[in-house]
């Protein structure tokens, strides 16, 4: 798995980091590798921090769910597959990425701020969402009755679907440099519109040959 900004990155530029979030978190990142910089940065949050209220801050917070939904659903497939090594460890890299898309949401909704120009505020009182959320649950349902196959389709799905426009969206209008930064970064290797259909791909190549 690979963080959104892993432990080089910080310690190759610890003043942007700690400008960012603070010395206490670069000094965590270099004493110790057990946790990734989103991790720190949200237990920092939640300690010490002031969460947006209201529909705004909720938005923020259905989308972590979201997210941390689909880690479960992946994570559940890492345990269905766990004696295909290869597939395994796909879905458990998948599960890691996407606690660290839950985790920026997190951290979001203590950066979030009223301000022009935000207009998605999705809630889970829209019809859509409720169905989004239902059909998620619906799929964790039937990870230990899934073929490989389909699992592995379930997760092109995933990918295409709702959960990843509605962060995307949300992190998009944040506007604060300290989220842009993780926002470039997943433009990156963490790209999941291009990683994921690559790397399902290739376990099928493989499972294949």
């Amino acid at each position: 798995m690979q963080a959104v900004i892993d432990r080089d990155y910080c310690l190759r530029h610890p003043a942007q980091i700690a400008k960012f979030f603070g010395w206490d978190v670069v000094l965590g990142m270099l004493f110790s590798n057990k946790k990734t910089l989103l991790e720190r940065v949200t237990e920092k949050c939640l300690a010490h921090g002031v969460p947006m209220p209201g529909p705004l801050g909720n938005a923020y917070k259905l989308s972590a769910l979201f997210e941390l939904r689909v880690a479960k659903i992946y994570a559940a497939m890492a345990e269905r597959f766990k004696d295909q090594e290869e597939a395994s460890a796909l879905f458990r890299d998948l599960s890691e990425e996407e606690m660290e898309h839950g985790r920026i949401m997190l951290s979001c909704l203590y950066e979030i701020a009223t301000k022009p120009g935000i207009d998605f505020v999705p809630s889970v009182r829209d019809e859509d969402m409720r169905e989004s959320l239902n059909e998620l649950r619906e799929v964790q349902r039937r990870v230990p009755e899934m073929s490989l196959d389909e699992a592995l389709n379930v997760t092109d799905e995933l990918e295409r679907g709702e959960v990843n426009v509605i962060f995307g969206r949300l992190l998009k209008q944040v506007g604060k440099p300290e989220m842009e930064l993780f926002a470039e970064r997943l433009e990156g290797a963490q790209n999941h519109s291009e990683s994921v259909p690559r790397r399902v791909r290739e376990l099928r190549e493989a499972m294949a040959a």
